[in-house]
């Protein structure tokens, strides 16, 4: 697609945990700001072996803070931010989910969020996940340059068995795509738990890409008592678009 491929590397600010004593937290805090600029110079070389040698232009970029923070402040820049499924902060106590979940709320710009077994693909097959709220909105036109290298795009649906058929309008979508030269077919499904019976979808229906709004009900919640959004990021075997 002509992209210029930018990489960036944010060290964390040094949190020792604590389970040490007073007297060692100084000496701790030292070997773990080793550690993380070790790091930072293994991300820079890695970057240069995979990236800088394969393609044209490619820029390199660190920063220092909140990894979720910085990544935000430089997508702001950039077309689409691409992050790996499970790449993480700190521990689990501070910082409970991957950086994407933050970063997709913080930084306005569609984010890919790609497995670490990911394979390469042709995009033979992508799932567009409609439920015609504003996030969903968003991520279909962040989509759209994707779409159009699809060969084909299915619009799957989540209906609560109770539900009337027709409030989730995903024809007028399909007609929407067309203008733009992009041909869809429809699957809805029914389901008492929309979520589950999506990530069951996502999970069985050999697509090599799923686009989706992220976080249409507050994060808080989705973390409390589940959610498609946190589900799918953290379940997914293929990369999924995301915006919010």
């Amino acid at each position: 697609m002509g992209a210029r491929l930018s990489g960036l590397h944010v060290t964390p600010p040094v949190e020792v945990p604590p389970v040490y004593k007073p007297s060692r937290v100084a000496e701790v805090a030292t070997e773990i700001s080793s550690e993380l600029a070790l790091d930072a110079r293994a991300a820079a070389t890695i970057f240069s072996e995979e990236a800088t040698q394969r393609l044209p232009e490619t820029s390199w970029f660190e920063a220092e803070g909140d990894v979720a923070q910085g990544i935000s402040h430089k997508a702001r820049y950039v077309d689409i931010v691409i992050l790996g499924q499970y790449e993480w902060q700190g521990s689990p106590e501070r910082h409970p989910l991957p950086i994407a979940h933050s970063v997709v709320l913080r930084c306005g710009r569609p984010v890919l969020v790609v497995p670490a077994l990911v394979q390469p693909s042709a995009l033979e097959k992508t799932a567009i996940a409609w439920d015609g709220s504003r996030e969903a909105v968003r991520a279909v036109h962040d989509a759209l340059p994707l779409l159009r290298l699809s060969r084909s795009i299915q619009i799957v649906t989540m209906v609560h068995a109770s539900a009337e058929s027709d409030e989730v309008d995903e024809m007028s979508l399909s007609d929407h795509l067309a203008n733009h030269g992009i041909g869809t077919n429809v699957l809805q499904i029914r389901a008492v738990e929309e979520h589950a019976s999506l990530r069951k979808q996502v999970e069985q229906g050999h697509y090599d890409l799923l686009v989706m709004g992220a976080y249409s009900h507050p994060m808080w919640l989705e973390f409390i008592f589940g959610g498609a959004t946190k589900s799918i990021l953290l379940s997914s075997k293929i990369p999924v678009l995301v915006s919010h």
